[in-house]
């Protein structure tokens, strides 16, 4: 009789040690994956020694299955080192801040675009039917005659939806990008960028944001360059998708990547650029509290410098897009060799308004946002280290 019951107790040890081994693999596992992180990145802190012959991705040892003592006392090990990761990735990035810069990036960009509807409205219109008015006010006028206040806002569904999405994850993914860059830097470069690692960051956050966005730029176009093409929207898409197929709302993405990266690049590599030298410069006259007095003033100075610039580097892109949207089958290069130097800068003058417009707008509402949360606007850190660096040299 006693051995069934033998038997039926070691199934129970078979079983204990099965689950103990599962749950020291799957920490093994975890630690392996992030060893090299943190042996390399800004996780820098000391792993356990574990004694064996195995290793794992990173040089990491990994432990030989044991008694049941040994393997609590090694899983013991793993998991307070996974617990340190964890504690070490909240001490690097600052989590609780991106959210916030999500929800600032997407609500400024949806506000802004949504009021200058009208300006974009006429500039398309510019692009797509060449002469067709004689200036951006002669445009609005017209428009208004003809249309109303409907036909100035054509459009204005896809435009704000779009640009939500874009405008949250363009923002929120150049600040998670550029401070992912700075905490792997070392620390005698003090977390300064470089103008590469800058645009990179720009490129990978305005390719995420521009796939969110194109689909509705395409119902967009398509809508202000033939307003009986669909009544709405969502009549406008799924028309697109049925006559074209995804080429309908994604056939753009050449050139609305080569309008939207260079455009992001330009709007943040100047405004940061030029917020940075004012911080310095009111630092160097020791000006103080900066950005309470002239933070406003700071932002749409450089707002204004960094719209204009990046209009006008990315125009070409801008017109060949539209250009593409209304005359389907059509390529990058046969839409840029038919308009020339001079015809990709069609519209230029209302585009200029359009986008300085916004990008001040949107250069406003984003820093008040970052204020109120408590978070640091661009230049101000130039202006600490000036004054950090004033301070030292003072105490010598």
């Amino acid at each position: 009789c006693r051995i069934p019951v033998e038997l039926h107790h070691r199934r129970g040890l078979t079983s204990l040690m099965m689950v103990r081994h599962a749950h020291l693999a799957l920490a093994t596992l975890l630690v392996a994956a992030l060893a090299p992180a943190a042996a390399n990145g800004p996780l820098n802190f000391p792993f356990p020694r574990l004694n064996g012959e195995m290793r794992g991705p990173g040089g990491l040892s990994l432990p030989r299955f044991g008694s049941p003592s040994e393997l609590n006392l090694r899983k013991n090990e793993i998991m307070a080192t996974v617990a340190k990761a964890s504690v070490a990735v909240k001490a690097s990035l600052d989590l609780e801040k991106y959210p916030k810069l999500f929800a600032a990036g997407g609500f400024c960009a949806a506000i802004t675009h949504f009021v200058t509807v009208p300006i974009d409205v006429v500039k398309t219109r510019l692009q797509v039917n060449p002469g067709e008015f004689s200036s951006l006010g002669d445009g609005i006028s017209k428009i208004y005659k003809t249309s109303g206040v409907p036909g100035l806002f054509t459009g204005v569904t896809p435009t704000t939806i779009g640009f939500m999405l874009q405008g949250s994850l363009k923002y929120g993914f150049y600040e998670f990008f550029k401070d992912q860059q700075r905490h792997n830097m070392p620390d005698k470069e003090h977390g300064k960028l470089s103008i590469p690692q800058v645009m990179l960051a720009a490129t990978g956050a305005e390719i995420l944001g521009t796939t969110a966005l194109l689909p509705f730029e395409s119902a967009r176009i398509r809508a202000v360059a033939d307003p009986t093409f669909a009544p709405n929207m969502f009549a406008c898409l799924k028309k697109l998708v049925k006559t074209q197929g995804i080429a309908g709302i994604y056939g753009g993405v050449v050139p609305i990547m080569c309008k939207q990266i260079p455009f992001t690049i330009t709007q943040f590599l100047v405004f940061e650029a030029a917020t940075a030298f004012l911080y310095r410069e009111f630092a160097k006259r020791d000006f103080s509290d900066v950005g309470k007095k002239f933070g406003t003033g700071i932002t749409l100075g450089c707002g204004l410098l960094s719209g204009m610039a990046a209009a006008v580097v990315s125009q070409p892109g801008d017109t060949v897009l539209s250009v593409m949207n209304k005359e389907k089958g059509k390529s990058v290069l046969s839409v840029v060799r038919e308009l020339g130097g001079v015809g990709l800068y069609r519209g230029v003058s209302a585009r200029c308004v359009h986008v300085t417009s916004f990008i001040v707008a949107q250069f406003l509402i984003y820093d008040s946002i970052k204020r109120l949360c408590g978070i640091p606007v661009a230049g101000e850190a130039a202006g600490k280290a000036v004054r950090a660096s004033k301070r030292a040299q003072a105490s010598k």
